[in-house]
């Protein structure tokens, strides 16, 4: 039960934070303020996220939330590599000019 008090009070308090970030644009601040809220929602009666799992196929709610929770880390990691990417390929045509801007002189 002690568990259950903290992890709502972290939740919370992740949620003011969110909120006070102004670099967020809105659409983003949105989607993880339901995320944050779902958690919260599920902390507070985990037997929800139970009834959840067996209505989309899943034995029991924690594992949905495992599920849920490594497909949205795929997700970031997949994003992130690409801004990798894209900035590996401006990197390399800023050295590039760079280079050639040298040779020139």
């Amino acid at each position: 039960m002690t568990f259950k008090y903290f992890l709502v009070t972290v939740l919370i308090g992740f949620i003011f934070y969110l909120l006070l970030q102004p670099r967020l644009d809105l659409l983003r601040k949105g989607v993880i303020f339901l995320v944050v809220l779902t958690m919260l929602v599920f902390a507070v009666q985990p037997d929800w996220s139970t009834e959840v799992a067996k209505r989309v196929g899943v034995s029991r709610g924690v594992d949905l939330l495992f599920y849920l929770s490594h497909l949205t880390l795929f997700f970031f990691a997949f994003v992130y590599f690409l801004k990798f990417k894209k900035m590996e390929a401006r990197f390399t045509k800023l050295v590039r000019e760079l280079a050639l801007d040298r040779a020139r002189t």
